[in-house]
């Protein structure tokens, strides 16, 4: 297993709703279902469950198929946090297929005819992160052979960002308690407490303490990074005698 920082830096303006509204203001974090499930498109895997791409009988589309935010064993994505201040960008948006807008309400009648009425398009104001804003989390990736995609798409309008990740990170010898250095998905990480941040498709946890931890060093800082549960985890023994580490 190895484990690294990453940042995703917006080459588009990104929008989704907190609330699933139009109007509403973009959060300032990436959830993880997000940020695995766009990973995972971008390589391919599972194509059959993409939801953006499929459309069921019913006209489903964007309908999600997941249930939380894992998306493959190979690798998991932590939420994210934007660094640095926030800045919207406002737009005025018109379209249809996302629900923006509404068409009419049905029908009217002439001299007791009945005539289709359609009302202008309706507008509405949307606040975007910008280009250019980065955000930042952490990596677990579980099988060598991945190879990250330089791009991905997010937000509504799936707009690209650029994906880097930093070098690998050194594992200390020791799995503890504390609070981690991330946002959590509480489906995939069960928080103690926490700051719950309300988005959609379900709120994630900030400053989290989490009971399963493995004790990480970023360029000489100890940080807590949380382990995700349901996945095929190494002991932390062959973790760290995989790289040379003393097991005290």
């Amino acid at each position: 297993m190895k484990i690294h920082k990453f940042h995703l830096k917006l080459l588009d303006p990104m929008f989704y709703s907190r609330e699933g509204l139009a109007g509403a203001f973009t959060p300032s974090y990436l959830h993880a279902t997000a940020i695995n499930h766009a990973v995972a498109f971008s390589l391919n895997i599972d194509p059959g469950n993409q939801p953006y791409i499929i459309t069921d009988s019913n006209d489903g589309r964007d309908i999600p198929r997941y249930e939380n935010s894992k998306a493959t064993d190979s690798f998991y994505f932590t939420p994210a946090r934007l660094i640095g201040n926030l800045n919207y960008f406002g737009e005025i948006v018109k379209g249809d297929g996302d629900k923006y807008i509404q068409l009419g309400y049905g029908a009217i009648k002439l001299n007791g005819v009945p005539i289709s009425r359609k009302e202008a398009l309706k507008a509405s104001k949307i606040f975007s992160i910008p280009p250019e804003s980065v955000f930042e989390g952490y990596v677990l990736i579980f099988k060598e052979e991945i190879l990250m995609p330089q791009l991905i798409r997010l937000g509504s309008f799936r707009g690209k960002a650029e994906l880097t990740l930093s070098n690998e990170l050194k594992l200390s010898d020791k799995k503890i308690a504390g609070y981690v250095d991330h946002p959590v998905d509480p489906l995939i990480t069960s928080p103690r407490k926490g700051r719950f941040v309300n988005m959609l498709p379900y709120p994630i946890v900030d400053n989290a303490f989490c009971d399963n931890c493995l004790e990480v060093y970023d360029h000489g800082k100890k940080i807590y990074i949380a382990l995700p549960e349901n996945y095929d985890i190494p002991t932390l023994e062959k973790i760290s005698a995989s790289k040379g580490m003393v097991i005290f």
